[in-house]
């Protein structure tokens, strides 16, 4: 299966969901986001909240580590499978929600015409979003996605806010690079968290090749022959500080 049936397919799996009745709602951007957000009473602004937030201070858990859940971001050029500014939640908003955390998975898409590879790999990490809400906190775990959020956000949070600021926060970070952006949660369903992940195995597949092919070019370049990965290397900053000397060389030789 190529990329381009692979998007058929989580359209299917949205459609599928629809006829068996699964709550599902299709939010649009809010054309006004800051506006949106001071009306929620909620303070969005990039890079300027990196508290940690304690679990004493939590009231509500998005995935975690003994919940289902997964993050996968997939910028590409195949933009006419995205549709801008729509927003999917599948599964109840946190006004039906009893519960003190929940099974959660999240689906970004974002679309572009041409990127370096830098740019491509800072679209895959949402630690800004992290710093840019005041009450939210993506925590960092192996194979998990874990977000603390406190009783103060809680009282206006919504599923539908979360995915608008990260649209918001997105164009502030990235700009004009981003063409297009596409939203997809999942919430409390850990058996659709599961076909999900099934569904988007391609591109999954896809992301680690990039990023395996990354490694294997960055490891003959340092003339590396460990058998582990980056992540786990005992010399990874060592290798780091000598990949920064390689670059600012290269600038100089431009």
């Amino acid at each position: 299966m190529d990329l381009a049936q692979n998007f058929t397919q989580i359209r299917k799996f949205i459609t599928d969901q629809i006829k068996d009745s699964v709550a599902i709602t299709t939010y649009q951007l809010k054309k006004d986001p800051q506006a949106y957000f001071t009306k929620l009473g909620i303070n969005v602004r990039l890079e300027q909240y990196k508290d940690i937030i304690l679990q004493e201070e939590t009231r509500f858990e998005l995935g975690g580590v003994d919940k289902q859940s997964f993050l996968l971001i997939y910028p590409t050029h195949l933009q006419q499978f995205i549709e801008d500014g729509e927003i999917t939640i599948i599964g109840s908003e946190t006004d039906a929600l009893n519960e003190d955390g929940i099974d959660f998975g999240l689906f970004i898409l974002i679309g572009f015409e041409k990127i370096n590879e830098k740019e491509f790999n800072n679209l895959k990490h949402l630690s800004f979003v992290s710093n840019s809400i005041e009450g939210f906190m993506i925590r960092t775990i192996p194979r998990r996605f874990w977000c603390r959020i406190t009783a103060q956000l809680y009282k206006n949070f919504s599923f539908e806010f979360l995915a608008n600021a990260i649209h918001y926060l997105y164009r502030q970070e990235f700009g004009a690079i981003i063409k297009k952006m596409e939203i997809l949660m999942i919430i409390e369903e850990p058996h659709l968290i599961e076909e999900f992940n099934d569904v988007t195995a391609k591109i999954q597949e896809d992301l680690k090749f990039k990023w395996k092919e990354k490694i294997n070019e960055w490891k003959k370049r340092v003339d590396c022959d460990y058998d582990w990965e980056c992540a786990a290397c005992p010399y990874y900053d060592a290798c780091v500080d000598i990949r920064e000397v390689l670059e600012e060389r290269e600038k100089i030789d431009e």
